[in-house]
């Protein structure tokens, strides 16, 4: 069983779960359909992110130009302590 969830809503992906080292593999190898047509991936109801997650978020922003938007205060810090606000899409 995949411990993220996405959900696509117009042009939004909502991610839900826990999005880490475990569970990107389902989101890498769909990215190219799921994220089609995204402007926005929704995070607000990610319970964990790990760096291999925050790393795929970044990827994705960059690759796909989309933004985040629900950013929680756990993945703030993550973005805050490398320093990534220059390099991801808020």
């Amino acid at each position: 069983m995949s411990r993220i969830k996405s959900e696509k809503q117009q042009d939004v992906l909502c991610l839900l779960g826990e999005l880490d080292v475990h569970s990107l593999n389902n989101l890498w190898s769909t990215q190219n359909t799921i994220l089609n047509g995204v402007k926005y991936i929704d995070v607000e109801q990610l319970t964990r992110v790990d760096s291999s997650g925050l790393a795929t978020l970044i990827y994705f922003c960059n690759r796909y130009d989309v933004k985040l938007k629900g950013i929680n205060p756990q993945l703030q810090t993550l973005i805050t302590l490398y320093d990534l606000q220059p390099v991801i899409n808020i």
